[in-house]
């Protein structure tokens, strides 16, 4: 049983809060990027691959074919994690204007607009958890097991990335649940031909002479959201 102090906070306060808070979400995003390889191959399991010409959209199509998100050490000392923000995603989109209008591949935004989304629930029950901004100097203080959380800070010298709002979770590979991911993308165009391009086939009717399904029906396993209803593109 925890010791620490929880300040009080009613029900329908917490409800209101909710309401009226525009930065303040459920969800958590990890958006894809463009590969800096041509191709993208993606491993069914038991020898089946499949070979894409690389992409962004490439790289989500593979998070959905193999079912998850692999780890990576590059910016958490060492130790395999996957990223995701708590911004939220209407907020999240304007970032994604400043594609259109970057002049040079280092004015453009570190994300495309192609992605995942989870609860903060599901996650922090996996082990994810907001990263801690803190000062360079206080990284060697940092417990080792918490180092993969820590995110430099200081504003004094332009060092500032707490607009990414970052969560990690330290995992080498993050098996997705479809029931609990939203999967991001740019137009309504795309969102229907992915829901339909990874929907299983379900017999709906038989052929009383062959005892083949004589109809089908498509049932979706991915929910997906276009962000063009959040004016992106416009």
């Amino acid at each position: 049983m925890s010791q620490h102090k929880i300040p009080e906070l009613s029900e329908e306060l917490f409800k209101r809060i909710r309401l009226v808070r525009r930065d303040f979400g459920n969800l958590l995003f990890h958006f894809t990027r463009a590969p800096s390889e041509p191709f993208i191959e993606v491993n069914f399991g038991q020898g089946r691959k499949m070979t894409m010409r690389g992409s962004t959209g490439a790289v989500l199509r593979k998070i959905l074919y193999e079912g998850g998100l692999k780890g990576t050490s590059r910016w958490s000392y060492g130790q395999n994690c996957v990223c995701f923000t708590e911004a939220p995603i209407q907020e999240f989109n304007s970032i994604f204007s400043l594609i259109e209008i970057a002049a040079s591949e280092r004015e453009r935004p570190r994300y495309e607009p192609y992605g995942i989304g989870v609860s903060k629930a599901w996650l922090f029950v996996k082990g994810g958890r907001p990263v801690i901004y803190e000062h360079p100097d206080t990284l060697p203080s940092f417990p080792e097991k918490e180092k993969y959380r820590f995110v430099p800070y200081d504003p004094a010298k332009r060092i500032d990335f707490t607009w990414e709002r970052e969560w990690r979770i330290k995992i080498d590979y993050l098996r997705l649940d479809p029931r609990e991911t939203l999967v991001v993308v740019p137009t309504s165009e795309q969102a229907f031909d992915l829901v339909y391009e990874f929907a299983d086939l379900e017999p709906d009717d038989w052929d009383e002479e062959t005892g083949l399904p004589s109809q089908v029906y498509h049932k979706p396993k991915w929910l997906a959201v276009s962000l063009d209803i959040f004016g992106f593109g416009r």
